[in-house]
């Protein structure tokens, strides 16, 4: 399937998949240059009172992984930094923004290959997500992609030196007081 297609085929469910009724408007862009990090396949703008949500989304038809991961976390710094430039330019001419601006990125292929990066992401990240599409004779179809939770494999030990200098309290060695109860 070509490049083309396969952008045709994400921007129509992406409209679909993104139109929940609340919002303001929904903008889908294809093509977009991010400055310093290189072409995103489309940029999703949600609107919703005060609260934007901007999409960056590639699609391929390879596997993705780690590389992947690595260009779309370039791709996301740089639209923050232009963003932050943009903000404070304004805000030197006497204009504050009265609106609040989320970015994330998304990774779309038939597959994605797992590593430990790609595990932690897809199941705690926020700011990349990860969808596996599939292409029927009537139907494009785009699914969530969740890789294992790399925590339930952590030792109590090492859970517990990982941050040593936050405060955990251990729930299965600590002494347990019994609570009064209300009269």
């Amino acid at each position: 399937m070509s490049k083309s297609v396969l952008v045709s085929s994400l921007s129509a469910w992406v409209r679909d998949a993104l139109t929940h009724g609340r919002e303001h408007c929904v903008e889908v862009h294809r093509g977009v240059r991010i400055p310093g990090a290189g072409p995103v396949d489309l940029v999703t703008v949600r609107h919703e009172a005060d609260r934007f949500a901007v999409g960056l989304w590639t699609i391929s038809a390879r596997e993705a992984g780690d590389p992947e991961i690595d260009a779309m976390s370039r791709r996301l710094h740089a639209f923050e930094a232009w963003y932050a430039e943009l903000v404070e330019r304004a805000e030197f001419q006497g204009f504050s923004p009265s609106h609040r601006v989320f970015v994330s990125g998304h990774i779309v292929a038939p597959r994605v290959r797992r590593s430990p990066l790609v595990d932690l992401l897809s199941t705690r990240g926020s700011s990349i997500t990860f969808w596996t599409w599939t292409r029927t004779r009537s139907a494009f179809e785009v699914a969530p992609f969740y890789g294992k939770y790399p925590a339930f494999g952590s030792s109590r030990t090492q859970m517990k030196d990982l941050l040593s200098h936050l405060a955990w309290e251990d729930g299965a060695t600590a002494e347990r007081i019994p609570r009064p109860i209300p009269t």
